[in-house]
């Protein structure tokens, strides 16, 4: 009877002596709004706080249709992301890095610790928790991918996303040991995210809003705000989605104003064919304008009522946890 393997024990992808970073001059903020809009405090849920540094479950939710929003391909460097007239932008979330919208690309600072053999071998290879090991892995191979050039090192260290005192020599040196002990080919040591390189912050939005996507993760939040909301302004979101209507509108005065000059002609005035393509389109024109003004108040009405009773369920939500906890503060011994 055959028995069932034991798994492979988790190592971290580099050897002690090509540690960039040491244990004892690590420092995590004091503390970090979490998803949830509350403080979580690293020293007192170091798990939690690792697994917001690290996580990128909303990506892995929806990796089987990820190739609506990018290619299996590594992510270009960041000297190839200048040529592209990219602006380089910081964010603190793993499930936003490498994201790019337009002439913006959101990279995640490299994690001190990350750098670190003897965190690894404390907090990241425990395995019960695997995924985590896999989400730090995949972190660690994408910041391979950005600098691979001694101008990619120079961009990352003006930039602040790696330690200033990490040198061009020790930085490869690292990144060959990464390389040595991954899996280039079959990409099953790093979390399904890193699978992908970059990935199109509108296509995200698409595949968030769709709920049969990823039924189970969706939600009217989702719907609302698409996979990273951007900005709280009712005009930018206008702006955003129904800008296409400007152009519509163009287009719809040009033909209009081109059957206006044709009616002012001798020849075109008395064709009756022509009168009534006029007409049509006269009418046709006044009712998408009617309609569009129609869906963009219904659009502002929703989500004008949507935040309000929102906002006040959360209120509501905080509220009640912080008089909970006041009471068990009253009561505990």
């Amino acid at each position: 009877m055959n028995q069932p393997t034991k798994p492979q024990p988790l190592e971290p992808p580099f050897p002690p002596d090509q540690s960039l970073v040491e244990l004892s001059k690590i420092t995590h903020p004091a503390a970090i709004r979490s998803t949830t809009s509350t403080l979580l405090l690293p020293s007192q849920d170091h798990h939690a706080y690792l697994t917001y540094e690290l996580s990128t479950a909303r990506l892995t939710r929806l990796y089987p249709h990820l190739w609506l929003a990018g290619l299996p391909v590594p992510a270009r460097p960041l000297h190839r992301q200048r040529l592209m007239d990219r602006a380089i932008v910081k964010t603190e979330r793993a499930d936003e890095h490498l994201v790019w919208h337009e002439h913006r690309i959101f990279v995640k600072p490299l994690p001190a610790f990350l750098l670190s053999h003897a965190f690894w071998q404390e907090y990241l290879c425990d395995a019960r928790d695997a995924s985590l090991h896999a989400s730090a892995r995949g972190m660690l191979l994408s910041y391979v991918w950005l600098v691979a050039h001694r101008s990619d090192h120079a961009v990352a260290v003006a930039e602040k996303l790696i330690p200033e005192d990490v040198t061009w020599e020790r930085w490869t040196a690292f990144a060959e040991s990464v390389l040595a002990a991954s899996d280039l080919r079959a990409m099953d040591d790093v979390d399904m995210r890193y699978r992908y390189g970059e990935l199109r912050l509108s296509r995200l939005d698409m595949l968030t809003r769709w709920p049969l996507v990823a039924w189970e993760s969706w939600s009217a939040r989702n719907f609302v705000d698409g996979y990273m909301s951007s900005s709280t302004w009712y005009r930018a979101f206008f702006e955003q989605h129904f800008g296409w209507l400007v152009a519509g509108f163009v287009y719809v005065s040009v033909v209009l104003s081109a059957l206006q000059v044709g009616l002012a002609t001798d020849m075109l005035s008395k064709n009756s064919d022509f009168q009534n393509l006029g007409l049509g389109v006269t009418v046709a024109g006044l009712i998408a304008l009617c309609l569009a003004l129609g869906s963009i108040v219904i659009v502002w009405f929703v989500l004008f009522w949507y935040h309000v009773l929102s906002t006040i369920a959360f209120v509501k939500r905080i509220r009640l946890e912080r008089e909970k906890g006041a009471q068990e503060k009253i009561t505990s011994p």
